[in-house]
């Protein structure tokens, strides 16, 4: 009988343990980690340093560079007068051009602005305008400069900007760099 009641009791303690043991680990488990939630920092046993353990959310912050447009306006041109006119002869534009030659200042939109022939160009048109003279830019090739200034472009140089005066049925151009007058073509 002995050994059949120690089989029930076997028996009833293996099945206690089936239903007890888990709900004590959940419990044991539950405490454990309410004790090391609570204590922030971790010391290692191998060495004398404690370090800091902390849990923290964070934002990746990533820029962009955009270019932004920024728009100068340069007031170059007061009191334009209200007709506008050609040059009446070609000494009459000879003398306003030595009036303007020492006038050297070129308007650019940034100070990083290379300055090449259409900065001199459209400045020499704004000056012709301000004076009340009808001066106009133009963009001519490599062999029709050559064939009209004194000066030849350099190979590499295909077009270049310069301006146009009309005289009466004559067309001129002008070498804003240097003030040279070229006469380009008759309008008749």
């Amino acid at each position: 009988m002995k050994s059949k009641r120690s089989n029930k009791m076997v028996t009833a303690l293996k099945a206690l343990a089936v239903v007890v043991l888990p709900i004590l680990t959940f419990a044991i488990g539950i405490l454990v980690s309410q004790v090391t939630a609570e204590q922030p920092y971790v010391v290692n046993t191998d060495t004398d340093y404690s370090l800091g353990v902390k849990l923290v959310e964070t934002h990746t912050v990533q820029y962009i560079e955009q270019p932004v447009t920024e728009v100068k306006y340069i007031e170059r041109i007061k009191n334009v007068p209200v007709e506008l006119r050609n040059f009446s002869d070609l000494d009459e534009l000879k003398q306003w051009l030595a009036d303007k030659s020492n006038v050297t200042t070129v308007h650019f939109q940034s100070p990083d602005t290379t300055v090449d022939c259409d900065d001199y160009a459209l400045e020499l048109q704004y000056k012709a305008l301000a004076d009340g003279y009808i001066v106009s830019f133009q963009v001519i090739g490599e062999s029709e400069y050559n064939a009209i200034f004194e000066t030849p472009l350099p190979p590499s140089q295909s077009l270049h900007a310069v301006n146009l005066a009309i005289i009466d049925n004559s067309i001129y151009y002008i070498e804003p760099q240097t003030n040279e007058i070229g006469f380009a073509a008759y309008l008749d």
